[in-house]
C-alpha cells in the first residue's frame, strides 16, 4: 500500500469519506450518531459549563427558566421514564 501521500490529499480525503458516509446514511442513523455524539460531549464538560452551555442555546433567561421548570415538572410525575431507557426499548 502506498504511504507516501501528501497532508493536503489526506486532509481532502478525509473530507471525502465523511461526506460519503454521511451522504450514505439514513436520516434514523443521523440522528442516532449525532444523540451519541452530543450527549458524549456533554457528559465530558463540568456541571458548571453544561450549564453555561444551555444557558447560551435557550438565550432568554425566562425560556430557560420556563424549560427547567418542565423539566423538573417531568422528573416528579409517576410516569417518566428515563429518555434513553425508552429509546433502546421502542425498536
Amino acid at each position: 500500500m502506498k504511504t507516501d501521500y501528501t497532508p493536503e490529499l489526506i486532509s481532502e480525503l478525509k473530507s471525502f469519506l465523511v461526506e460519503r458516509m454521511v451522504d450514505n446514511m439514513s436520516t434514523k442513523d443521523l440522528v442516532a450518531y449525532v444523540t451519541d455524539d452530543l450527549d458524549e460531549f456533554y457528559g465530558k464538560m463540568t456541571d458548571s459549563q453544561f450549564m453555561i452551555e444551555a444557558q447560551n442555546y435557550w438565550d432568554d433567561p425566562l425560556i430557560f427558566d420556563e424549560v427547567v421548570g418542565d423539566i423538573e415538572d417531568y422528573m416528579n410525575c409517576p410516569f417518566s421514564l428515563n429518555r434513553r431507557e425508552n429509546e433502546s426499548t421502542a425498536d
